[in-house]
């Protein structure tokens, strides 16, 4: 009997009767890669003739702004997509203008230009507390470069926060439809 493990999560429960009598007690584990469990119940691990996967890059954690109003653009390719925010006065917060006069920031740019991409990118703009115009805004978020060899449409995930309340809104975009739009208004 075979079994193979990609990756697996050994309980005790299923190992107890193959690795001993009911008198030897077993731990639980956590096994990360390629395994097998042999005829007579043994853990082989098997990473030496089992493709691997490349390594996932992760943004570094970063800390990001946050007030009356918090939208954070996530997507998982090294393309740069671009978010901004035109609050009520239609002044837009993005990469060529970082800060409104309303005190809209941008203070995560990832991928921007191509340059040190990471493959689980962030883009957050925030108005700080008690500073946010009540309003109509506009998220945009646009498809500005590819910075690779992918093609096809992009998923993208927004977290919006405003006053508290989060919303999360996912879409795609791709070269025949590099901007999504989604509107949202801070209530008088």
């Amino acid at each position: 009997m075979l079994k193979f493990l990609r990756p697996a999560l050994i309980l005790s429960a299923v190992l107890l009767p193959l690795l001993g009598d009911s008198h030897t007690p077993t731990l639980a584990q956590e096994r990360q890669g390629c395994f097998m469990v042999n005829d007579v119940g043994r853990l082989v691990d098997l990473s030496d003739i089992c493709p691997s996967a490349a390594p996932v890059q992760i943004a570094e954690q970063q800390t990001l702004g946050t007030g009356d109003i918090q939208v954070t653009l996530r997507w998982t390719s090294t393309d740069d997509l671009d978010m901004a925010v035109t609050d009520p006065a239609g002044q837009t917060v993005t990469y060529f203008n970082p800060s409104v006069a309303s005190g809209g920031q941008l203070d995560v740019d990832a991928n921007a230009g191509c340059g040190e991409t990471v493959s689980s990118p962030i883009e957050n703009i925030f108005w700080p507390p008690s500073q946010a115009p009540e309003g109509d805004y506009t998220i945009e978020v646009n498809l500005y470069t590819r910075c690779g060899t992918t093609s096809g449409p992009i998923s993208y995930t927004l977290t919006l926060l405003v006053q508290g309340n989060t919303e999360t809104i996912t879409g795609t975009v791709d070269d025949r439809n590099p901007i999504a739009t989604h509107p949202f208004s801070l209530p008088q």
